[in-house]
């Protein structure tokens, strides 16, 4: 039977754990390497209710896309995720920026859900560059990525016709400058706050907000098939949504 050491070697080929950012906190953060696996479950974040989801399925690993562990940790108590993990032997494997690097990762899988004619990695980023062949009126555009990501979609008033996109799931509007740099007419991403709308307008960029969670989640499920190709393992997706209420 495969081990918690087997899962983790196979998920650094595709995807190295030594290729996430110097801020991140991918890896093995809480079990035991050595601990047999026959179900894993996984969610885009930890949270108690997938803890209890894995407990029902009876999983030994929980794999996520978001780090259980981002900030130092002072103490372990009963009424914290990571004493329940340990509690329960289940052990935990976070790919983040890994993951949105890799080759079919997160920003791959994004642009292809999205639908452009190409695009390129810009090294040493988690940016991707995408083209369409032919341009796309920013209404179009905009109303392309809410209907294939089913969220909510926030944008500035830039009205461009939109041919090169850069590209980065999650929360990527730090990437405005870099998107200039290219050329592009457009930033897709997952969260951006007041004031990179404010930049983009004066950038003349497209700035597209598509919704943290839909940028990343689509990543899952792609994730558990490598797994499951790989391993005689049971795996399942937990159920999780997104923790933003839009009224």
């Amino acid at each position: 039977m495969a081990t918690v050491k087997d899962i983790y070697n196979y998920m650094d080929l595709i995807a190295p754990f030594n290729t996430q950012e110097e801020w991140d906190n991918s890896g093995l953060l809480v079990g035991d390497k050595t601990a047999e696996v026959s179900k894993i479950l996984f969610a885009l974040d930890v949270t108690s209710d997938i803890i209890e989801q894995a407990i029902d399925y009876g999983a030994e690993l929980i794999i996520t896309h978001h780090p259980i562990i981002f900030k130092p940790v002072s103490n372990v108590l009963s009424d914290s995720l990571i004493y329940k993990l340990i509690k329960n032997n289940i052990s935990i494997i976070c790919a983040h920026t890994n993951y949105d690097k890799a080759i079919d990762g997160v920003n791959d899988i994004l642009c292809n859900t999205v639908g452009f004619d190409t695009f390129k990695k810009i090294e040493n980023t988690c940016l991707n560059v995408a083209e369409y062949n032919l341009e796309v009126p920013t209404e179009v555009f905009v109303n392309h990525i809410k209907s294939v990501l089913c969220g909510t979609v926030r944008h500035n008033s830039i009205n461009n016709n939109i041919k090169k996109v850069a590209v980065c799931s999650g929360s990527g509007s730090d990437y405005l400058e870099l998107a200039k740099e290219f050329n592009c007419d457009a930033l897709l991403t997952g969260d951006a706050s007041h004031h990179a709308f404010l930049d983009a307008d004066e950038m003349g960029i497209l700035l597209v907000a598509a919704g943290h969670f839909e940028t990343e989640m689509i990543a899952i499920l792609p994730l558990i098939n490598k797994i499951k190709n790989q391993f005689d393992i049971s795996c399942v997706l937990a159920h999780q949504e997104t923790p933003i209420i839009t009224i």
